[in-house]
Formats: C-alpha cells, sequence, structure tokens
C-alpha cells in the first residue's frame, strides 16, 4: 500500500500516515526499514498489521520533486552569484521558502562581506570566497530545505 506522511513526533517515535485509499494508519519509528529523517508528506509504502498500523514502511523516492528542487537550486545559485547578497535574500525567501525574519541574518552577512570588495587583493578575495559560500549554502537550502 502506499501512502504520505501526514505527521511524526519526534519525542514519542510515533506518527501516522494517509493511505491513498484514504484510511490513515498510525506507525512508530521502528516500522521503517531505512534509517531516514522523517518528513512531513513523504511518500511512503507500508503493510498494514492486524491491529490496523503501519509496518514493514519504505519510502519512495519523489523523483519530478528532486529533479524541480535541483532546477531551484541551481537558479539560486545563479541569482546569488549575480546578484550578490540580494540574490541570497531572493533565493532564501523566493525559493526556499523561509521567512524574512530567518533570511535577514544572513543576508546581512553577505552584505558586510559585499562591502570588504572595496579592500583591493584581499577584500576581493573575501568576497569571491563569501560569494561561493552563500552561493553553496542557498543552493542546499533550497534543495533539501535544510542549512
Amino acid at each position: 500500500m502506499t501512502g504520505r506522511i501526514l505527521g511524526f513526533d519526534d519525542t514519542s517515535k510515533t506518527g501516522t500516515i494517509s493511505g491513498d485509499s484514504g484510511n490513515r494508519y498510525d506507525f512508530i519509528k521502528d516500522s521503517f526499514k531505512e534509517k531516514i529523517e522523517l518528513k512531513k508528506e513523504m511518500k511512503v509504502d507500508f503493510n498494514v498489521n492486524d491491529e490496523n498500523q503501519a509496518v514493514d514502511i519504505y519510502t519512495i523516492r519523489d523523483l519530478a520533486q528532486e529533479n524541480a528542487n535541483t532546477a531551484f537550486g541551481l537558479i539560486a545559485i545563479a541569482i546569488t552569484f549575480f546578484f550578490g547578497f540580494i540574490g541570497t535574500l531572493i533565493s532564501r525567501v523566493a525559493l526556499a521558502k523561509q521567512s524574512f525574519g530567518v533570511a535577514i541574518i544572513p543576508t546581512l552577512i553577505h552584505f558586510v562581506i559585499t562591502l570588504l570588495i572595496l579592500i583591493p587583493f584581499i577584500g576581493w578575495l573575501v568576497y569571491l570566497i563569501g560569494t561561493a559560500y552563500y552561493m553553496y549554502k542557498n543552493y542546499i537550502l533550497t534543495t533539501t530545505g535544510r542549512e
């Protein structure tokens, strides 16, 4: 049977799956056959035991979503490269769906790094390294949702 994870409580190690049939099934983390981080809306394949609980759970890769995330990640790299610290803000707010309050701190740090471009040679080097760092971080954030 297939479905999606509706939610997971990390403290009690329990969660609920909504099957494609419309039924809901409780599960425990030990029922997963893979050691992965559980996320809401993750596609899964599972069996149901006699107590109507999901067991023998495996994740189903969503290749279309992975391809879309990779494309958004490459867009984040390009935006950050061409627009600098403004690109960092755009990448984080528009592509990675971070709140403005969370995205403003890395944007301000990137802005300060950008100001160092006014210092010949060393400032240029720091700017290039800093921008490359934010290009990488924005890519990872956009593709995985984690920093």
